[in-house]
């Protein structure tokens, strides 16, 4: 079952749901919260091959959108992360979705990876991986409200260990393409 707004809200109050640093009611939406764009993006560098089998130190080029003017062109893809850091039990599950308004203007906000489940044991940042496939030319500043998300009531409590390699996220993170034996790290 997906959370309204007075559950949002109530869950935040209890702190079921937490969200670091201060959060505003102001973005509690009918369904989901508002996300918001954190300082840093990381471009990839072009005409890189990678080999998703094998472990790769991919390049990127680190951009600070609090301080340098940063413009997305129609194509380009950069990651960024969520400004607020969230932290959900293991009954609540987080999944990260568009704005109407950004989608409108050709933006996506997460490519495939839109799950975040409540195995992890701090607020952590989500990883946005945003895609123009507009025509425009779109500015992105630190904390522009930029992706949306909403929360999901599982019926039972996840009870495997965590198994993301993404655990300590609290700012842009890169693929980790570190493979041993076969198994990721």
């Amino acid at each position: 079952m997906f959370l309204s707004h007075k559950t949002i809200e109530q869950y935040i109050s209890e702190k079921k749901i937490v969200i670091k640093p201060l959060f505003d009611k102001k973005n509690i939406r009918p369904a989901g919260i508002r996300i918001h764009l954190a300082k840093e993006i990381l471009i990839p560098v072009a005409g890189q091959t990678i080999d998703i089998t094998k472990s790769t130190d991919i390049k990127y080029r680190k951009v600070d959108v609090a301080k340098k003017v940063f413009y997305l062109e129609p194509n380009d893809f950069v990651l960024a992360a969520s400004y607020e850091l969230i932290q959900t039990p293991r009954n609540i599950l987080a999944l990260l979705d568009g704005r109407s308004t950004i989608a409108r203007l050709g933006l996506t906000t997460h490519v495939t990876a839109s799950v975040i489940d409540g195995t992890f044991e701090k607020p952590h940042a989500a990883t946005l991986e945003i895609k123009n496939v507009g025509n425009f030319r779109v500015r992105l500043k630190f904390k522009d409200p930029i992706a949306l998300m909403v929360f999901a009531e599982l019926k039972e409590p996840v009870t495997q260990k965590l198994q993301s390699q993404y655990a300590r996220s609290r700012k842009v993170t890169p693929p980790n393409l570190a493979f041993k034996t076969g198994k990721h790290k």
